[in-house]
């Protein structure tokens, strides 16, 4: 527990500098003011390159602090635990979560006023995944079916806590979309709104993908302990008629895999999307019309 807490303080300290180097940079490179009638209307595509490529820096470093976050931590979780699924599922979450928190603490140009990126029904995937989430947990911690999954015991519990926190993150990242440029050039004002909706659309699979993964993780944890109970039952005179109902475990088993995979492909498209960003931001942002 002490390596645990000393590493956490390191990671906290090395964010905190990253966040105030980066403050630093951009104070000493904050971008001049363009002089009326000097400077061209509309950006060159060198201009744009330049600016997206600043852009970027920020989604970079927060996946080297999320990978060095993973790396410190992923040994001390195993050794606590024992085990080594679960470690790597929790040390993941908790990865991306500091990932995205850096994201979010990182200096940017501030909007005059807060834009709307993504409609409402954006958050439906999400909200919904974590409403089912938890009523899974309170369900399986507060039925009876298997005696020794408490709350103190149940590996659900602390995969719950994690894409919680995860969603907490997320939705930080989120406000710094909606409030920040992420191209402060007046003059790429389209390509700016169009770059931060398509990295909102990448946050949004990013977190929904993750929170599937976790309760699929969950359910076959849960599948697994059911098929287990009876094995695990102190009491002599247990009988077939005592297990488990062979149709929880199919239950659990078979839709947390679904679960699961439909989290990996979601995964998998935030991931793509997040390589393919200028590409993107490129081709579906309208072209400057001709003065």
């Amino acid at each position: 527990m002490t390596k645990l807490i000393a590493a956490l303080a390191i990671l906290a300290a090395l964010a905190w500098g990253v966040t105030a180097a980066a403050q630093w940079i951009t104070k000493k490179k904050a971008p001049l003011a363009l002089a009326a009638g000097k400077a061209p209307l509309h950006a060159t595509a060198a201009e744009q390159d330049k600016a997206m490529g600043r852009a970027q820096w920020r989604t970079v470093a927060a996946l080297v602090f999320a990978a060095v976050m993973f790396a410190a931590l992923f040994r001390i979780s195993i050794g606590l635990s024992g085990d080594e699924g679960l470690p790597i599922a929790v040390t993941t979450g908790l990865s991306a979560s500091g990932g995205l928190l850096l994201f979010s603490a990182l200096p940017a140009a501030k909007l005059a006023t807060r834009e709307h990126l993504l409609p409402k029904r954006a958050f439906v995937l999400p909200a919904a995944a974590l409403a089912a989430f938890i009523a899974f947990i309170v369900l399986i911690v507060a039925t009876t079916l298997v005696p020794h999954l408490t709350l103190e015991k149940y590996d659900g519990v602390p995969l719950l806590l994690v894409a919680v926190l995860l969603c907490g993150a997320a939705l930080l990242a989120f406000h710094r979309l909606n409030t920040t440029a992420a191209l402060p050039d007046p003059r790429m004002a389209a390509l700016d709104r169009r770059w931060r909706e398509i990295s909102a659309k990448n946050l949004f699979a990013l977190t929904s993908g993750a929170l599937l993964s976790f309760f699929g993780m969950a359910a076959i944890v849960t599948a697994v302990a059911l098929n287990a109970a009876p094995l695990n039952s102190t009491s002599l005179n247990k009988t077939a008629s005592d297990s488990v109902p062979a149709h929880w475990v199919i239950a659990c088993g078979a839709g947390g895999a679904a679960l699961a995979l439909a989290g990996v492909v979601l995964l998998i498209l935030a991931a793509k999307g997040a390589l393919t960003l200028r590409t993107a931001v490129r081709k579906e942002t309208p072209a400057p019309a001709p003065v």
